[in-house]
């Protein structure tokens, strides 16, 4: 059920790209399907926010993918640029370790799935999304209890445990490619080649089996060029892009699997660690705060 849900991530992002087959309005309902059935999400609220990081990648105020605190912080800025007032240093401190089965399995799910997919689905009357949303807590608990012989309780506790995997597959690859890599500010301008290329990584492009663990979005920088292409076709195209990259001296990265979860987990701890750092200076700063001697006023002052 785990990989289910996550493969259908894979197909519901092509089909929001409107490149799985070519056909706008198929893979758009292709992506209704995958999303709702797969994920119990919409692919319209998913549009909405991919395509603002596809427009601005890793630009601070405008990449939704980096909008993410209380819960996850990919830069050292991220308190003060994102819109959520609400912060803990002690949590962010601790992302690290809770990134993928706390805010990624549980609290994004549980976000998505109970409040912002269907609200969506209400302000756009996109009752085929919501059917096949439906379709996922009932026919899939339906599945696994026909399957098991377990109660309804019991088997939509399965399908929460799917998922949850199956959102911690997603995001955890979604994040290799470029959570680590450098910010730009609200303020700065860059170009389309640029954002791409600099603010994005490709992982092991050539290596058939991590095409297929990350659904071909392991050729990052060819996709935020290109992203109408059929995603199949990434891994030759990369081969073209590299001789490009020599010759105008552009910094094309193209790291390792491993290589790639290890700048993520590092970036997340490092980030989390000046966090960790801002909290001990401000306990200490109160501290010294209540241990300073009191002002004293200055009719005491002239008496004495």
């Amino acid at each position: 059920m785990g990989m289910f849900g996550a493969r259908c991530g894979w197909v519901q992002h092509e089909g929001g790209h409107s490149s799985f087959t070519g056909r706008i309005a198929l893979d758009k309902h292709i992506q209704y399907f995958t999303a709702g059935f797969g994920l119990a999400c919409t692919g319209s609220m998913w549009n909405l926010m991919h395509n603002k990081h596809h427009a601005t990648p890793q630009k601070i105020k405008y990449d939704m993918d980096l909008d993410t605190t209380p819960f996850a912080a990919f830069f050292t800025q991220a308190i003060e640029a994102n819109r959520a007032p609400a912060h803990s240093r002690s949590w962010l401190s601790l992302q690290a370790w809770t990134f993928l089965p706390v805010t990624s399995g549980m609290v994004v799910s549980l976000f998505w799935v109970f409040f912002l997919h269907p609200r969506q689905v209400v302000r756009d009357k996109s009752w085929e999304e919501g059917l096949w949303m439906a379709s996922c807590h009932i026919l899939r608990t339906a599945a696994i209890k026909y399957a098991s012989g377990f109660s309804w309780g019991a088997s939509y506790f399965l399908l929460w445990a799917g998922l949850w995997s199956s959102f911690m597959y997603l995001f955890g690859h979604f994040a290799l490619s470029h959570t680590h890599t450098d910010t730009i500010g609200a303020d700065e301008h860059v170009s389309w080649v640029r954002y791409a290329v600099d603010h994005t990584v490709d992982i092991d492009t050539h290596k058939p089996w991590v095409n297929w663990v990350m659904g071909y979005l392991n050729c990052q920088v060819i996709h935020h060029l290109f992203p109408n292409m059929p995603q199949f076709r990434q891994p030759d195209v990369t081969k073209r892009f590299k001789a490009f990259a020599a010759k105008w001296d552009l910094d094309y990265q193209v790291m390792s699997y491993p290589e790639a979860w290890y700048e993520t987990f590092k970036n997340l701890n490092d980030v989390g660690r000046h966090f960790r750092a801002q909290k001990r200076e401000g306990v200490k700063t109160r501290v010294a705060k209540r241990r300073a001697p009191l002002p004293v006023p200055d009719v005491i002052k002239k008496e004495a």
